[in-house]
């Protein structure tokens, strides 16, 4: 039985709920593996090659909007007493880890020549930081900030559904009417792209209504297939990566990502393994780092293939930044730049 909306879901340091740690790593697992397909599904051509790379390009776009949701499933489960003590908890936690990411980016930069002074990318003018896949972390503190507003929210059972419906009617849906010239007269004022997977991730973690496995495994597949089919309708004649049916806006990718995360909410029951309690607790670090740890195999290896990005690349990237973060975590001082 999955707890109600009134009864979220609790987690400690030895009480983490299996489902949710078991989809950080696939998240985690998900982006590296995006990250590292990028050379080979930007070069658009017919061949079976790129084909098979679009296919498992299209099969990691959960990946980012995942993170979102199980944040939301986590954050939006309590209130907030004391929006000091929020605060003090989110920069520590989220932003220490940040400004080492930003920090490391900046020192692979300094080794391939930048000129610009010590702290630039670092304290300021972030975003020309190497590491462009921060981003993400930068709207994650943007949700952690905003998280005792949308908490009343979650918590009423009907506004969390309609705060989720208007989210997919401004943000998933208006985008597609305007190909047939339609329009939302009425503007949106409050919805960004990943605000309604934060609280749909808590409204599904919450629900105790359970769906049947395989219409959500076979969700799952329609969305994959087809978001390969139209990446390749829209890309190959133009020879150029269409990128539209990637986004996390595209309803395909909601569908693939509600889809997983209510599968994995209702067949990974109980609490979490040490090992996976482990990897999960690494995947914020393999996160920060594994663009940083791409980089340096492509530099070593060379360019790559479809194999070698799949079977080559994206594990030993993995690898390298558990190892990073094992070690981390030993070092007194350190290990704040490293959460688990």
């Amino acid at each position: 039985m999955q707890p109600s909306i009134s009864a979220a879901p609790t987690t400690g340091p030895h009480n983490r709920l299996c489902s949710l740690d078991a989809l950080k790593v696939i998240g985690c697992v998900s982006v590296v593996l995006l990250h590292a397909l990028v050379p080979n599904v930007e070069r658009v051509d017919d061949s079976l090659t790129w084909m098979a790379a679009n296919l498992l390009s299209a099969a990691t776009r959960q990946a980012v909007p995942l993170f979102f949701m199980i944040s939301g499933a986590l954050m939006l489960r309590r209130d907030f007493p004391s929006l000091p003590a929020h605060f003090g908890r989110v920069a520590v936690r989220y932003g220490l880890p940040l400004l080492g990411g930003l920090a490391a980016y900046k020192a692979l930069a300094i080794s391939q020549g930048d000129p610009t002074e010590l702290f630039n990318t670092v304290l300021y003018n972030v975003r020309a930081n190497l590491g462009f896949h921060l981003w993400f972390m930068w709207e994650f503190l943007g949700l952690a900030l905003v998280a005792p507003i949308l908490r009343p929210v979650a918590a009423d059972k009907r506004a969390a559904w309609l705060f989720v419906a208007l989210w997919a009617a401004y943000r998933v849906v208006a985008p597609w009417l305007r190909f047939l010239d339609v329009t939302i007269p009425v503007a949106n004022m409050l919805f960004l792209p990943h605000t309604g997977y934060f609280v749909l991730g808590y409204v599904l973690a919450a629900s105790p209504r359970r769906v049947p496995p395989l219409f959500l495994l076979c969700g799952m597949v329609v969305a994959i297939v087809a978001t390969a089919g139209l990446t390749a309708d829209f890309s190959l004649p133009f020879d150029r990566l269409d990128v539209r049916f990637y986004d996390p806006d595209a309803p395909l990718v909601l569908l693939l990502c509600a889809c997983l995360f209510k599968l994995c909410l209702q067949s990974l029951t109980g609490n979490s393994p040490k090992a996976l309690r482990f990897l999960a607790g690494a995947t914020f670090s393999v996160y920060i780092y594994h663009i940083l740890a791409l980089s340096r195999l492509t530099h070593f290896i060379g360019p790559t293939t479809l194999f070698m990005s799949v079977c080559v690349h994206t594990p030993l990237a993995f690898a390298a930044c558990l190892l990073l973060y094992a070690i981390a975590r030993r070092v007194p001082g350190l290990k704040y730049f490293f959460p688990g």
